[in-house]
């Protein structure tokens, strides 16, 4: 059996009884952390963290570590439900250690504008009066999580030129996603920084005069990001999520960029968004369940094609 550490006395007691609940069955399961990171799409500092209370693991992690243990999935994504509601406070503050307080967002991400509306964000995991409907939901989430568990289904689709929230070379199902946020702790963080890319697909698009602008989302994290293409410098992303909460980020230079994270427990909560140099505004629709097409690369303009968006070539500069 593992000697484990102690867990942080300031742990809320849902979150301490699915820790505990993990711990158990990574015992009965027999593995080690390096050979658990291997069974799974999370890394061994990812489940270290989960083990010892500093994250709060994700429903997927969860799952696949039961399915490896042989657990009943219905009762941990119950204890899951429960860990989720007890990690986020009235004011949706999380109740964290205070190694997992110490991250803040990437020095690429200046301090953002105050949100366009004043309304207060939701807490990220929603608050149940009647726990037996916990339960009853807990059952659906668990076969969801499974299948996914099971079959693992993905976006098979592919991007050429260099995108910043993916990791070159790798194939989703050999992956290891080494998250350090989950849904309120992204806000505002770099989705590569936090390893929310990983798992990264789009659940919206829209093209704005030539230039393509994308909902990006992660099931791991559950946050979402804007992404432009096709773009030019000074051209400016921008993602909307609950409560109005917004990020954006300009393209300094090339085509492409992307903004900084907003939580959001599903893609419909959040939208993306471009202001382009010629004064257009326009958003996508609240991002949906299809994992859509990735843009194609933008073409490369010749140095006597004129420099218009209404054809889709974007002068890179």
């Amino acid at each position: 059996m593992t000697d484990w550490k102690p867990l942080p006395e300031d742990l809320a007691s849902d979150v301490r009884h699915l820790v505990v609940e993990l711990r158990g069955l990574k015992d009965r399961s027999g593995l080690s952390l390096a050979v658990l990171a291997g069974r799974t799409p999370y890394s061994k500092s990812s489940w270290e963290r989960y083990l010892n209370g500093k994250a709060l693991p994700p429903q997927h992690a969860v799952a696949a570590l039961g399915k490896l243990a042989g657990s009943d999935p219905a009762r941990l994504m119950a204890l899951w439900e429960l860990a989720g509601t007890a990690w986020y406070d009235a004011d949706g503050e999380t109740h964290r250690s205070p190694e997992a307080q110490a991250d803040t967002p990437p020095a690429a991400f200046p301090t953002p504008a105050p949100p366009v509306a004043r309304a207060e964000e939701p807490p990220a995991a929603r608050r149940l009066g009647n726990r037996p409907l916990i339960w009853a939901g807990a059952a659906l989430a668990a076969v969801l999580a499974l299948c996914a568990a099971l079959f693992g289904v993905s976006d098979g689709s592919s991007r050429a030129h260099p995108d910043p929230d993916t990791t070159p070379g790798t194939g989703t199902s050999a992956r290891q996603l080494d998250v350090n946020c989950f849904s309120d702790s992204c806000a505002g963080k770099d989705p590569k920084q936090a390893g929310c890319g990983g798992d990264a697909w789009t659940a919206a698009l829209s093209r704005i005069d030539g230039v393509y602008v994308e909902l990006r989302y992660s099931d791991a994290c559950k946050a979402a990001w804007s992404r432009i293409s096709w773009g030019r410098p000074g051209d400016v992303a921008r993602v909307v999520g609950g409560g109005g909460r917004t990020y954006r980020n300009k393209v300094h230079y090339d085509t492409d960029t992307y903004t900084a994270m907003v939580a959001a427990l599903s893609p419909s909560t959040a939208k993306a968004c471009v202001l382009l140099t010629s004064g257009t505004h326009a958003c996508t629709d609240p991002g949906g369940t299809q994992h859509l097409t990735e843009p194609p690369n933008p073409p490369t303009p010749s140095p006597s094609a004129p420099d218009s968006r209404s054809d889709g070539h974007a002068t890179r500069r």
